[in-house]
């Protein structure tokens, strides 16, 4: 049996056998986790209501708030484009059916120790837009009994972390689909169709084929996201493989079923025909998703653009997680040591993310072979890509880097073979 396949029958054991109350409750005791909710007033039809701009919200942030697009809000209001600045108190019109709860500004006293970053995180804000509500002090660091101006949203939607959600139904497969070869020239051998379930949304049957290690690691991933941190909302998985692998435009790889294209979870105001934008993505969603992914111990990279990993980066610090926890994980803020981070930059990779999972372990003739990924990247078994193989990797990829020079004289390139989309 398979590492993937017994970390789920354990998984599905805690939670079968966990206590039924903690299912019902705020799982963090957060109030905000059901605020929104119980604020939010909901129209019998849709009417017209006045919104006031507050201090750095943007068209989309609005238009979030109130379940409608920001085309929609632009030509309600005649503003030049859907992304024109709107200066604070600007009223402006909207037609919905939901009436969320204002953002209210808060007096934030300083306490010793606290660092722009850090409160920012506290009240779950960006540090650039905490420093833009109090220019005065934001070009000098904070001392202890300073007054700051935080702007908080009610109205935001909590979804994950509030409360444990239920065990999935079961899903039994067949073990003998196998990758074979590389994700650019590669193919799937007996390929297994991604099967209905609960924890995903299918895209197109003709392109979800996966191989048993692939469909294995999914489960186990998905099962920890809708359990552990309780998210109950739709995760699209838009293209795996085709049923034998091979080309599979406009993909340059996707061959062998190791490769996973998944839409970027949206807010549940946001309609869901709406293409992902910063403004409308579930970030708190999505990092409980690369984090359960991670932790099976089986992903070998995920390319996301650079330019949304930051806001990857600070869900993931309002989750807890600190600067040192990340740095193997999300590339950004850093520019270097790319071969050492699982989340990467990759052109076109807005609306959704591409995990990569390594060769699994009954997959000999599946490349780059997993020991040699392994050897490259410093990870070790039985969980490479988990967090106590991560611990410790960048001495052992240095030792291996040091050995390589000194058998054949090659200089290494950093890449471990699968950087490449």
């Amino acid at each position: 049996m398979s590492g993937a396949l017994t970390a789920l029958l354990f998984l599905l054991l805690e939670v079968l056998s966990a206590d039924p109350a903690a299912s019902s409750t705020g799982a963090n005791g957060d109030p905000a986790c059901d605020r929104w909710r119980e604020q939010t007033t909901l129209l019998d039809q849709p009417g017209w209501i006045v919104h006031v701009v507050r201090p750095r919200e943007r068209v989309g942030q609005i238009a979030v708030r109130y379940g409608v697009s920001r085309d929609e809000l632009a030509a309600w209001n005649r503003l030049p484009n859907p992304r024109a600045r709107v200066r604070a108190g600007t009223k402006l019109k909207v037609l919905t059916d939901r009436v969320p709860p204002p953002r209210e500004q808060i007096t934030y006293t300083v306490a010793p120790g606290d660092t722009w970053t850090e409160v920012a995180i506290r009240h779950r804000v960006a540090p650039g837009d905490l420093k833009g509500w109090n220019l005065r002090s934001a070009g000098r660091p904070l001392a202890a009994g300073m007054h700051l101006k935080v702007w908080i949203d009610p109205g935001a939607p909590r979804t994950v972390n509030c409360r444990r959600g239920e065990a999935p139904s079961p899903i039994e497969f067949r073990k003998d689909a196998e990758s074979r070869g590389s994700p650019s020239s590669g193919r799937l051998l007996h390929g297994i169709l991604l099967p209905l379930s609960a924890l995903w949304r299918r895209g197109k049957q003709d392109e979800l084929w996966a191989s048993s290690h692939t469909l294995a690691t999914m489960i186990e991933a998905f099962t920890r996201l809708r359990v552990d941190s309780g998210y109950d909302g739709e995760v699209f998985i838009a293209s795996i493989s085709r049923r034998r692998g091979g080309k599979f435009r406009p993909h340059r790889s996707h061959r062998t079923g190791l490769d996973i294209d998944i839409r970027l979870p949206l807010l549940p105001t946001v309609p869901i025909e709406t293409y992902p934008t910063p403004d409308t993505v579930d970030w708190p969603a999505l990092w409980e998703l690369i984090e359960a992914l991670i932790d099976t111990g089986e992903v070998s990279v995920i390319f996301l653009d650079q330019r949304l990993q930051e806001h990857l980066y600070w869900a993931a610090r309002w989750d807890g997680k600190t600067p040192e926890e990340l740095a193997p994980i999300i590339h950004w803020p850093r520019k270097d040591r790319i071969w050492e981070v699982i989340v990467r930059h990759a052109r076109n990779h807005k609306g959704h993310m591409h995990v990569r999972l390594l060769c699994g372990r009954d997959e000999p003739r599946c490349t780059p072979r997993r020991d040699e990924t392994l050897a490259r990247r410093g990870w070790i078994e039985p969980r490479p890509s988990g967090k106590e193989s991560r611990e410790g990797a960048r001495a052992r990829r240095e030792a291996w880097v040091l050995a390589q020079r000194q058998v054949d004289g090659a200089s290494d390139s950093g890449g471990p073979g699968d950087d490449a989309p």
